[in-house]
């Protein structure tokens, strides 16, 4: 059967160590170590290999992602201070991107720069927090609520139910703002954004929707849409978040 096979966590942790050496061999190394699910221990039979390779200089940021058929694998070779600067940005995915960067298990860290990673993944004010939470609500979610509304309006329902899982997706992502939050993995971020505290109503119901994969009734999908929606200005005036502004306000 092509395509990725299966391997145990231990043949996959002893490959991983033969990549690292091959890349210490090759580049002036500060630090190596895994991210995603073979560093978080949770790896499956197909899971492939992610890493991150810090190599001394500057300027360096270079993919090196392979497939040797049976099994997969991504090199992520980044100068310091490329590295240090992503682990520094803030914007409406952060939830589920900088997990990477808190979640390494280093295989090579004499002088532990991956800890400096994860205190410059938090190192926010509250108001860029808020900034963003703001933005997405009206960049994103009022625009998927609008569609949504055309659609079920017009009978156009096609791409309703694209529509909503990412109306969902967008709702995770402010969740996790809200809550400071890095969820482990796409895989996992409806269950993970649920079961935090720090909501807007409805969004348990649109994830239900959504995760049940019943995107059938135009109806339905429309109703969960606009009860999310009451939930998220209820929860954004809560916060004292400004979802509405006239132009003028806005110009000053």
């Amino acid at each position: 059967m092509p395509g990725p096979q299966t391997f145990s966590h231990v043949e996959r942790m002893s490959r991983a160590h033969e990549i690292a050496e091959t890349f210490r061999a090759h580049f002036g190394v500060l630090a190596i170590g895994l991210y995603g699910s073979l560093a978080r221990g949770d790896d499956g039979p197909y899971s492939d290999i992610e890493m991150y390779c810090v190599a001394r200089g500057e300027g360096i940021d270079e993919d090196y992602e392979w497939s040797e058929g049976a099994w997969k694998a991504e090199v992520n070779v980044q100068s310091p201070e490329v590295i240090a600067a992503w682990a520094a940005e803030l914007d409406e995915f952060w939830p589920l991107t900088h997990g990477s960067c808190v979640n390494i298990l280093p295989l090579h860290d004499p002088t532990r720069f991956f800890e400096s990673l994860r205190e410059a993944v938090f190192d926010h004010a509250d108001e860029e927090y808020d900034d963003l939470i703001r933005g997405v609500i009206v960049g994103e979610l009022y625009e998927f609520l609008g569609k949504i509304r055309n659609a079920a309006a017009g009978g156009k329902t096609e791409n309703l139910s694209a529509l909503v899982v990412e109306m969902a997706q967008y709702g995770a992502y402010i969740i996790g703002l809200a809550n400071r939050t890095l969820y482990t993995s796409s895989a996992t971020m409806f269950s993970e954004s649920r079961a935090l505290a720090d909501k807007p109503s409805g969004y348990d119901q649109l994830c239900e929707l959504v995760t049940s994969g019943r995107l059938e009734n135009p109806a339905q999908i429309a109703r969960a849409a606009d009860r999310f929606w009451e939930g998220i200005e209820a929860w954004a005036a809560e916060k004292s978040i400004p979802i509405h502004q006239n132009l003028g306000d806005l110009l000053e």
